[in-house]
């Protein structure tokens, strides 16, 4: 083999190498970057913690969060001080923070909290990812295997929970 052959050979086998190590790579990344978002927000709701809480939920998550607190702060309003009682002491929010209610304020709610009370003590057990996509199954403190979607969105991983 001459010269040129070998060289050509040693270029090849280093394209060959970097394209099937370069996507592998990125998985791995891509996988700890969603574990990272998943203890972001075992993090936050152990907290109860809505700046944290907020910045950890996905886009489709803040829009319905904005949607519960809208209705909620509408009933609120039409609520007589009896029922604003039973809702404050349910939602284990002030009255200040119900008649201005807002997505993020939401999220410190008992009944979002109540949703994933058992996330924080919960394990990763692995990620798979798909694209832009990825499913967290991880197991609670009780042993219910349970999974969580999660997105990129903005070039970050976010949990998306619904």
């Amino acid at each position: 083999m001459d010269r040129s052959s070998v060289r050509f050979l040693r270029i090849a086998l280093t394209l060959l190498t970097a394209w099937v190590v370069s996507p592998a790579l990125a998985r791995a990344a891509d996988e700890d970057d969603v574990r990272a978002a998943f203890k972001d927000f075992q993090q936050a709701i152990k907290a109860g913690d809505p700046e944290k809480i907020w910045a950890s939920l996905d886009k489709s998550n803040h829009e319905s969060a904005e949607k519960a607190a809208k209705s909620l702060c509408e009933s609120y309003h039409k609520a007589d001080a009896k029922k604003k009682a039973e809702i404050e002491k349910a939602m284990g929010l002030s009255a200040d923070e119900l008649a201005k209610l807002t997505g993020k304020v939401y999220t410190k709610s008992k009944r979002f909290l109540g949703k994933y009370n058992e996330v924080p003590g919960s394990k990763i057990d692995k990620v798979t990812i798909d694209g832009d996509k990825a499913t967290v199954f991880y197991v609670e403190e009780d042993g219910d295997k349970v999974e969580m979607k999660a997105v990129r969105q903005d070039g970050k991983w976010k949990v998306s929970p619904k």
